[in-house]
């Protein structure tokens, strides 16, 4: 056994994705104390994570670890993690590779306490690692293909897979039917016997939703005649600060408002772009929850918003309005936003007062991604500046 003035410090890198999975922080921390007595190590600081290890974006902790082992006098000289896929379940193997390599350069090793090989840059090592590296990242993918499916599978039988629409909350059911919970927002169910389905909620919202769907079919009136009145009358607006003619447009589209439950119009892969999937893909369940207007009204706001005859089709609308404004007065608008918002997404898009929609910029810019990348925003490294940096950033138009 070391004595303690020969110690070497070290600091140790802890992370699990979930609060359900099985290599809890504590067991890690235990293996690694077990690695550290037997190998020499004093732990003198700790790093951790609860996220995902498929990039560093969503990593404070491998952040932090990092900065501080890439500083001038780090307080340590070692790196303790559990195994290769603690340090990260990268898609892009080079990617877990290159920051071990920063480490190194910096005079740090980076040692695997539960792996069956020592990381000394042995041939044998290094190519143990790249295959636990190459099995971390297809567990990932793996494990992505399976949930979707799952939850394609379980959206067909009506249960909710996604966030509650505006009228609408989570509510949690034990196999019995019974309601065992109603979720707030961010929340999820803790049982896996248990499911979530949509029910109506407060009464003021569910009023607002069907005074919606009769002003805008019976009515006549214009989806920004009916955001102003809802506005100027204080009426809920959810989550969002207040209504506009854009959200009017996509709640009036929305089949949920009818019974029917709709999954799969976009999707995420491991943490990659949000992207938009043909209507053939996607998963419906008529009668799957409580319709909270008529089949014969919400078919009367159908027809209303086909025929555009009031002006605001929404298939229609992004073409004709970019056309008055040109490709540098869109980026301005754009940058305006982000100055103000630090950050930008269709949602934000679409809520702001004298902004095209993110219809208008997809179509002008051939896609959101391309209109950010002219005003230098890129929402994967994006630190949130401040105002007067995000001009510093953004190219000349």
């Amino acid at each position: 056994m070391a004595t303690a003035s020969i110690l070497v410090p070290a600091a140790q890198y802890l992370r699990r994705s979930t609060g359900l999975q099985g290599c809890s922080l504590e067991q890690q921390a235990l293996a690694i104390a077990a690695y550290a007595a037997a190998r020499g190590f004093a732990v003198v600081a700790t790093y951790c994570d609860d996220s995902s290890g498929l990039d560093l974006k969503g990593r404070p902790g491998l952040r932090q670890l990092l900065s501080a082992a890439l500083g001038t006098a780090p307080p340590f000289r070692t790196i303790l993690t559990y195994d290769v896929s603690r340090w990260g379940r990268f898609q892009d193997l080079d990617e877990s590779a290159h920051y071990e390599f920063l480490c190194r350069k910096a005079g740090l090793a980076v040692e695997y306490c539960a792996e069956p090989f020592d990381n000394d840059g042995s041939p044998e090592a290094n190519l143990i690692k790249q295959v636990k590296r190459a099995m971390a990242a297809e567990y990932s993918r793996a494990l992505s293909e399976r949930i979707a499916l799952a939850k394609r599978q379980l959206a067909a039988k009506g249960y909710c897979q996604s966030s509650a629409p505006f009228g609408y909350r989570r509510h949690v059911i034990d196999p019995k039917g019974r309601v065992v919970a109603v979720l707030e927002r961010g929340q999820i169910k803790v049982a896996n016997h248990h499911r979530v389905v949509l029910r109506p909620g407060p009464d003021a919202e569910v009023a607002t939703v069907r005074r919606i769907f009769r002003s805008y079919a019976i009515g006549g009136l214009k989806p920004r005649a009916v955001a102003d009145q809802l506005n100027a009358e204080g009426a809920p607006a959810g989550l969002a600060p207040y209504w506009t003619a854009v959200r009017l447009r996509q709640l009036l589209a929305n089949e949920v408002y009818r019974g029917v439950y709709v999954y799969g119009r976009s999707r995420r892969r491991l943490q990659g772009p949000i992207e938009p999937q043909p209507p053939p893909t996607w998963v419906r369940a008529p009668g799957a929850l409580p319709a909270l207007v008529s089949e014969v009204l919400f078919e009367a706001a159908q027809q209303a918003l086909r025929r555009g005859r009031r002006g605001h089709a929404a298939p229609n609308i992004g073409p004709r309005r970019s056309r008055r404004r040109t490709d540098a007065e869109m980026l301005d608008d754009l940058r305006t936003l982000l100055a103000n918002k630090q950050r930008l997404d269709s949602g934000l898009i679409d809520e702001a007062p004298g902004l095209l929609g993110a219809c208008a910029y997809h179509k002008r810019f051939g896609g959101l991604r391309r209109a950010y990348a002219l005003i230098g925003y890129d929402p994967r490294t994006w630190s949130r500046p401040n105002p007067t940096s995000a001009s510093r950033h953004a190219p000349e138009s």
